[in-house]
């Protein structure tokens, strides 16, 4: 498979697509026309070219400008070309290429920015401060980009006064609502010529996130670079993807962000459209076959089967694959199918109706008895929809979104909103492109982006190139398969077992996390110094071949006896080591890595942007509170998750002074003698009664699940009591039982030197 083929396939797919029949873009006349004369159409400082035969003509500029007032024209029925009006609805006669800014603050609240500019040109930049007791969120300093958009993100002054977070104002924008009290809402509007893509009203929801997206006013020469359609678009993918499977332990009933449960007889549909109308042509069309059958081999290597839907269109929508098909979950199957379409399909009725279209996918969705089928409420929908915004017939196909949203039982009860059941990506490619219609017809979910626009194939393409590198190792850390029918492996597929034969003193049981192809972190106490690799054994992915053992490397820093003169006879400050083995590991879906802090890969778990920092991602990891965290444990001859909470915010002290009631610190005088800032503290009956390590989970990971995500943030070490000697001393744990893990944001730069050639991409 070429990247070329994946990325064109998700762009084309769709082609077509419109939200109004009133569309900014002036949608070409289906009579017979008067061919439009070229005289008087130049453009001062750039050219043109003709599109559609001669019935639209797009205007170019060199990097760094844009056509102004307009970038596209069409050809009328009476032989003229459309109006050149300015964003005022000025008309003027002549069309120039001027040069590209970023827009201005509209308004910033409770902070400065400066300088003060009526316009910013490329590669200005702008500073953002807060008043006193208000903290500043997002980026402090922010750069204007050769496509007309600030590079960071929104920066916002918040004195975390309401019920939910200040949503602040996109550059470029005006907020209307002040108040952030549940059921609070919040209103967004563009200047004059911008158009508003993302949500223009917002609610204060539940559980303190605001509903809908953040919104952004768009130019006409704003395009997405295919770098940030990658990140967002894979970034909401592989979440929806991950979310039908991930399980986190959790109690029934407690929600959990785009987690969803699974009906086995089909967890998850894909609708793929597919316009083959006269507006598309044949390359195009032949592009994103390409592009469909590499994204369905994309979603393959996530390890899930969905059933696919896979629609063509132009007057008459074709259906080739339906979802009710037995083999529509075979993933070669369904490329066969796609494969076998053609673009001649379409010719004898090439007008683009978009909704007849969507009506289609409704028809696949739906049920024809009196009563829904069994499992039909657990099911995950996705339509990715390519499109230039255009059609000439069948009307508004946002009615048929709004249909099937209604079918799902999507939005109709505020506590119970279904959004996670269906996303709608849309993609808007070409000079064509209506941004009012693509934006209303897409999906609008919080911290994500489901509507898309790049400036040619060629960039789409690059999307797509982009996305395939993506299914390396290194952006699929943290991630299980957690089937019905699956082991345990598949729902913790980085957990590994070590086990080290000492002769005359029996064996030594830990266990650790695959972090890479070579390489499993756990815990130092687990060897000695006299330890032979021989006698060290790892098994993986619940195989139970050892593997052969490379080395054991050893923090520097750990000593066990070194403290042992001020009466601790043992010391677990730094209390890591790395396995090091002889043979690559191949991933599968009995496994895979976990992710680590503070890497490439654990910033796309966090859907932050590729300039996160390690500071932001312990933010987002272990803010000052108590954390909701879990480690898994061997019960028999099973794993099993459970859920504890780490101690960081006001119960820190109180958890770590119970260190002191661990057999050997009697005469322990001062906590921090044992307990170093190295250690992050769970345990205890508050806020909930946390279970407890076992002897034998030492070394395994302290794991926080988050956006579908698995990231491990501690190494487990030693615990105050011993609560698995007696299987009944387990369930009368006593509340100073408590358990400490070594803080891998505290080990971060013995793993970046130890782990510099296994392409983690630590920041």
């Amino acid at each position: 498979m070429t990247m070329d083929s994946l990325q064109l396939c998700l762009l084309l797919l769709v082609l077509g697509l419109s939200s109004s029949e009133v569309s900014t873009t002036p949608v070409l006349d289906s009579r017979p026309q008067i061919p439009c004369s070229l005289d008087g159409v130049e453009i001062k400082g750039g050219s043109f070219r003709l599109l559609q035969d001669g019935q639209a003509l797009e205007y170019l500029c060199p990097s760094g400008f844009y056509p102004y007032p307009v970038q596209t024209r069409t050809c009328r029925s009476t032989g003229s070309w459309s109006a050149l009006q300015t964003r005022d609805q000025k008309t003027v006669k002549k069309v120039e290429c001027r040069a590209i800014r970023c827009p201005r603050p509209q308004e910033f609240e409770n902070g400065e920015y400066w300088p003060r500019s009526p316009y910013y040109n490329l590669s200005d930049q702008i500073s953002f401060q807060c008043y006193d007791g208000y903290t500043l969120r997002g980026s402090a300093n922010r750069t204007c980009q050769a496509n007309g958009r600030w590079d960071g993100q929104t920066a916002i002054c918040d004195d975390g006064a309401g019920y939910c977070p200040n949503p602040g104002i996109p550059i470029g924008t005006r907020k209307v609502g002040s108040q952030y009290r549940l059921e609070d809402t919040v209103t967004y509007q563009c200047s004059r010529g911008l158009v508003l893509r993302g949500s223009q009203q917002r609610r204060c929801q539940e559980g303190g996130s605001w509903s809908g997206t953040e919104p952004s006013c768009q130019d006409s020469f704003m395009y997405d670079t295919p770098e940030e359609v990658a990140e967002a678009f894979l970034s909401s993918l592989t979440e929806t993807i991950e979310g039908v499977d991930a399980e986190d332990g959790h109690s029934p009933g407690e929600q959990q962000k785009r987690k969803i449960v699974l009906d086995p007889s089909g967890s998850m549909n894909i609708y793929l459209v597919l316009d083959g109308s006269d507006s598309i042509g044949a390359s195009n069309f032949t592009g994103a076959k390409r592009c469909l059958a590499n994204l369905i081999e994309k979603v393959a290597s996530y390890g899930v089967r969905p059933r696919y839907g896979l629609v063509t269109y132009a007057t008459v929508p074709k259906i080739l694959v339906r979802v009710s098909d037995e083999k529509s979950s075979d993933a070669d199957w369904v490329t066969e199918q796609l494969n076998q379409i053609s673009y001649e399909d379409h010719k004898l009725k090439s007008g683009t109706n978009t909704k007849k279209a969507l009506q289609a996918v409704y028809s696949m969705m739906s049920w024809a008895e009196d009563t829904p089928p069994e499992g039909w409420n657990r099911t995950r929908h996705v339509i990715i929809i390519m499109t230039d915004g255009l059609y000439n017939m069948g009307g508004d196909p946002v009615a048929v979104i709004e249909d099937i949203r209604d079918l799902l039982y999507i939005g109709r009860d505020r506590k119970n909103p279904r959004e996670d059941y269906l996303d709608v990506y849309v993609f808007g490619v070409g000079p064509l492109v209506d941004p009012v219609n693509i934006n209303a017809l897409a999906s609008k979910k919080d911290n994500e982006r489901h509507v898309f626009k790049v400036k040619d194939m060629e960039n789409l393409e690059d999307v797509f190139f982009q996305m395939i590198d993506e299914s390396k190792s290194l952006g699929l850390c943290g991630m299980v398969w957690g089937h019905t029918d699956g082991t345990d492996y598949h729902k913790q597929p980085w957990q590994a077992k070590i086990s080290v034969t000492r002769p005359l003193k029996g064996h030594e049981n830990c266990m650790g996390a695959v972090v890479s192809e070579y390489f499993v972190l756990t815990a130092a106490h687990c060897f000695t110094v006299d330890d032979q690799k021989h006698s060290i054994k790892v098994s993986v992915g619940g195989k139970r071949r050892d593997l052969e053992i490379e080395e054991v490397l050893f923090h520097p820093n750990y000593n066990i006896n070194g403290k042992t003169a001020e009466g601790v006879p043992e010391f677990y400050d730094y209390d890591v080591a790395l396995v090091k083995l002889k043979t690559k590991l191949k991933y599968d879906q009995t496994l895979r890595p976990i992710c680590l802090p503070c890497t490439e890969g654990t910033t796309r778990a966090l859907r932050l942007p590729q300039t996160a920092t390690c500071k932001q991602h312990k933010e987002q990891l272990l803010p000052v509170k108590d954390i909701k965290a879990l480690f898994v444990s061997e019960e028999g001859k099973r794993l099993t998750r459970k859920e504890v909470y780490i101690k960081n915010g006001d119960k820190k002290g109180s958890c770590e002074r119970d260190a002191l009631r661990a057999p050997g610190y009697d005469k322990v005088k001062d906590v921090s003698q044992v307990v170093t800032p190295r250690f992050l503290c769970t345990g205890g009956v508050d806020p909930y009664a946390d279970p407890n390590t076992c002897k034998g989970d030492s070394g395994g990971p302290l794991i926080i699940h988050k956006r579908s995500r698995f990231i491990q943030v501690g190494v487990i070490s030693w615990g105050v009591v011993d609560v698995c000697r007696d299987k009944r001393r387990q369930q009368l744990a006593p509340a100073y039982a408590r358990d400490f893990h070594v803080n891998l944001f505290q080990v971060l730069p013995w793993l970046k030197e130890k782990l510099k050639d296994e392409d983690l991409g630590f920041l």
